[in-house]
């Protein structure tokens, strides 16, 4: 046993000598391999990874393949808004949606400015903070970089009129550090961020600084709180506004809301012809009534509902009937009383008897004493209403033309609110808090009609409402899921003031439900004109 374990021992010393000698060889071995692959490993990241590295290279080919692309879509934006407005010079009503189109809502922002001495306009894109100068003519330029800005808003649900509303606004640099976030009030803070409580709708702009001299207006809209309405500048000229891929025309010399409440055409889109420095309306107001098929609105004089009408040579001429250019109305009642249905229009027309539009009634019409009225509010024109014959054939060219319109626009406007007068300029209006003009001793039906045709603009004509235009704003209302026809329960307006009553409203249209009843120009046999709506009995 003593020799076999002796034998052991030098075998196990030997083996370990052995082992030890080659440990160290190996450890050796692998210092000098790592040592080799750091050298090696160095050489890789400084390729990869300096001044000039692969990896820094191809961020910086990224980042300037971005900043083509962004600068790409700006000038696109300039050009595009400069073809809006023929070619003449870049209006902020036709950059904006532009920008919106090539960019998406709330991933710029806008505002007037200069540059060297030149009028324009500087957007911010807001996802990297860069700023570009658009000058009136389109010519871009590129502008030190501004901050990074975000927003958040507590709450951001249905708030009541006066109740506060939050904002918090985000700035991270994109150079140097920001110094300085200016609030809409002028007030500031050397933060990074900051709040600001509101209790109106409406846009608010933060100026953010940063240390390089770039800068960022950042504009905050709050649309949750209750009536308060923005609108966006004056048209220079008659134009096509498109959103959510439906369609509409601003009239020269109006503004058209940007609230989200009166800026979309299902929802009741509102313009105004008149706003303060604030860019709320101090005007008169209509609302945009969308037709898609005037034959479901209008019919040749032959009738039986199966009009096939088409503008052609500047005319609204009946392709099914020889061409028959007697336009007349469709219309969705047959007797007094009768609730309005989308489903069952009226397309019988018969002079001097029933439903029917345009037309005379024989018994009053020829009577001097009212077409009097009229000529004493017109003055102008007054030939147009010499005798029964010549009023007739007036109501009848102008319910052409209002179809003709209709058709080429694809709608019309109607007033927001019952139409009153105005004390100044002895027009008819569409403003809230007033009392409406109604008929009386001088006025009756003929002075309503003259008041109708009074307000007139280069671009635009208007009269009292039409039977056909009232069931076309009806059918859409009632397309849109308005209850147009069954028991209106709370929303009975009791008032005799336009537009106070938050519960006669139907998709901005206001005084439906109450104030007073609505005269058309729709006939009803040889006595009665037919009224619409509902009234309060003075």
């Amino acid at each position: 046993m003593l020799k076999t374990q002796k034998n052991l021992d030098k075998t196990s010393k030997i083996s370990f000598k052995q082992t030890k000698s080659m440990k160290g060889i190996t450890l050796i071995a692998l210092v000098i391999t790592i040592i080799v692959l750091l050298i090696l490993a160095g050489v890789s990241i400084a390729t990869l990874t300096g001044e000039n590295g692969i990896l820094t290279r191809a961020n910086d080919a990224k980042e300037n393949t971005g900043l083509a692309e962004e600068r790409e879509m700006v000038e696109l934006s300039a050009q595009a808004a400069l073809i809006d407005n023929n070619g003449k010079e870049i209006l902020e009503q036709y950059l904006d949606p532009e920008l919106e189109n090539n960019f998406g809502e709330n991933k710029y922002s806008l505002e007037k400015g200069e540059n060297n001495g030149e009028q324009g306009f500087i957007v911010t894109i807001t996802d990297t903070g860069r700023r570009y100068f658009i000058s009136t003519s389109g010519k871009v330029d590129q502008m030190i970089p501004g901050p990074k800005v975000s927003h958040t808003i507590s709450p951001d649900t249905q708030v009541n009129e006066g109740e506060k509303i939050t904002i918090t606004i985000n700035a991270e640099a994109t150079e140097g550090e920001i110094t300085k976030i200016t609030k809409p009030d002028g007030t500031s803070v050397e933060y990074t961020t900051t709040t600001y409580e509101v209790e109106e709708n409406g846009e608010y702009k933060f100026v953010v600084e940063q240390s390089n001299g770039g800068k960022t207006t950042y504009t905050v809209e709050i649309t949750n709180g209750k009536y308060i309405e923005k609108f966006s500048d004056i048209y220079g000229s008659t134009t096509e506004y498109t959103k959510n891929g439906l369609t509409a025309w601003i009239p020269e010399g109006f503004a058209v809301g940007t609230s989200d409440t009166i800026n979309s055409i299902e929802n009741g889109l509102v313009i105004t012809d008149a706003i303060d420095e604030n860019h709320n309306s101090t005007g008169n107001e209509f609302v945009w009534i969308p037709v898609g098929d005037i034959n479901e609105m209008a019919q040749c004089s032959t009738a039986g509902g199966n009009c096939n009408l088409q503008l052609e040579n500047d005319q609204i001429v009946c392709k099914t009937h020889s061409n028959n250019t007697k336009i007349v109305g469709k219309l969705y009642a047959t007797s007094t009383g009768e609730n309005f249905n989308v489903n069952t229009p009226n397309t019988t027309y018969t002079e001097n008897s029933g439903f029917r539009e345009p037309d005379t009634v024989s018994t009053y019409d020829g009577n001097e004493t009212y077409l009097n009225i009229i000529k004493g509010i017109l003055t102008s024109n007054t030939a147009d209403y010499a005798d029964i014959t010549t009023l007739k054939n007036t109501m009848q060219e102008d319910y052409n033309t209002m179809i003709k319109s209709i058709e080429k626009y694809g709608g019309f406007y109607i007033s927001r609110y019952e139409m009153s007068k105005s004390t100044t300029t002895n027009r008819a209006g569409s403003v809230a808090n007033v009392i409406p003009l109604v008929n009386d001793s001088n006025n009756m039906w003929y002075g309503l009609y003259a008041y109708g045709k009074t307000y007139n603009t280069n671009s635009v004509e208007s009269s009292m409402v039409w039977g056909s235009q009232y069931d076309a704003m009806l059918r859409w209302m009632q397309k849109n899921g308005a209850n147009v026809t069954g028991n209106i329960g709370n929303n009975r307006n009791t008032g005799t003031t336009t537009g106070v009553a938050e519960t006669d409203v139907i998709r901005n249209v206001y005084d439906l439900y109450g104030c007073h009843y609505e005269w058309t120009l729709e006939a009803y046999y040889t006595v009665h004109r037919v009224v619409r709506g509902r009234y309060v009995q003075q």
